[in-house]
């Protein structure tokens, strides 16, 4: 099974979701972490099924909510590079 690594700036992108929630409707960030986990679980059991958006980074799309997970694989390890707001600009996951 492959490992998975999750840089420090993918887990500022998920605080970041999380204040967002917080702020706006707390008993949605329970399920936005949830959902997140989830789609983490489901790239590491089959990293290859999302196809390459850039570069060789791929992205999975947290279901119900609008962020998608950036990663890259690299051997045996997924590579978080991002956790971004589908209206965000994706070139910010290519920059990483």
């Amino acid at each position: 099974m492959y490992q998975i690594q999750i840089r420090v700036l993918a887990f500022e992108d998920i605080q970041q979701a999380v204040d967002y929630y917080e702020e706006k409707a707390s008993h949605i960030t329970d399920k936005f972490l949830e959902h997140l986990y989830l789609e983490i679980n489901v790239i590491q059991e089959n990293p290859e099924l999302f196809q390459k958006k850039y570069l060789n980074t791929r992205v999975r799309y947290i279901k119900g909510f609008p962020f998608g997970i950036h990663y890259v694989l690299r051997k045996q390890t997924i590579i978080v590079l991002a956790v971004l707001h589908t209206n965000r600009n994706p070139s910010i996951g290519k920059k990483r």
